[in-house]
């Protein structure tokens, strides 16, 4: 009897080991791996150009003198003015234009102009050609002061420099009967009022 026991322990055994090997036991080679996801490209930012309309800037100076006065003495050989108000054009932080205004009699008498050419080689193709559409770095400047001179009722160049008074009508100025003055009347004049006026500036000579 314990013969037949045994006997039946190892055919059940043996059963066993035969079922365990007939398992498929998958290698890796039998097994499909598992897709690897693409890598996430970090995205790259796009370089944002600069608009064009930035490439002058016009700013109202308290004190021009350590920005715009090495460029009035290379224009104009004599120190900045030291009284209100002072208008500067910046290219590429450095000092591209001045133009100052004198209070005068409820107007303003516009002098010192002087542009740096060379702040155009900084420039690209671009950005010169910008500047030129808009008239050059003194049309520029003009507009912007003019926009803030708002309490004078006329502005008053003189200008003798046929370039400068291209620019000066394009700005809005009128010639005058007398050799280089120039008017640009902000408010309604009488015409006596207007020769009234004229009279009077052109008593100032050069200004």
């Amino acid at each position: 009897m314990l013969n037949r026991l045994f006997g039946w322990l190892r055919r059940r055994r043996d059963s066993a080991t035969n079922a365990s090997d007939n398992v498929n036991t998958s290698t890796s080679a039998d097994v499909a791996p598992l897709p690897v996801a693409a890598p996430v490209a970090t995205p790259v930012a796009t370089p944002v150009a600069t608009p064009l309309e930035h490439t002058v800037r016009i700013d109202e100076l308290a004190d021009a003198a350590a920005i715009a006065g090495p460029l009035f003495r290379r224009k104009l050989g004599q120190e900045i003015p030291n009284f209100p108000r002072h208008f500067v054009a910046i290219i590429g932080g450095s000092c591209a234009g001045y133009i100052h205004y004198t209070a005068w009699q409820g107007d303003y008498l516009r002098g010192g102009l002087c542009i740096d050419d060379r702040a155009y080689s900084k420039l690209c193709p671009e950005q010169r050609a910008w500047l030129h559409e808009h008239g050059g770095i003194a049309e520029i400047m003009m507009r912007h002061a003019h926009a803030a001179l708002t309490d004078g009722a006329t502005i008053w160049a003189y200008v003798g420099d046929r370039l400068a008074a291209d620019v000066n009508r394009r700005v809005g100025f009128e010639k005058l009967a007398e050799p280089y003055l120039f008017a640009l009347w902000r408010k309604p004049i009488s015409e006596a009022g207007k020769l009234r006026r004229i009279a009077e500036a052109a008593k100032l000579g050069r200004f």
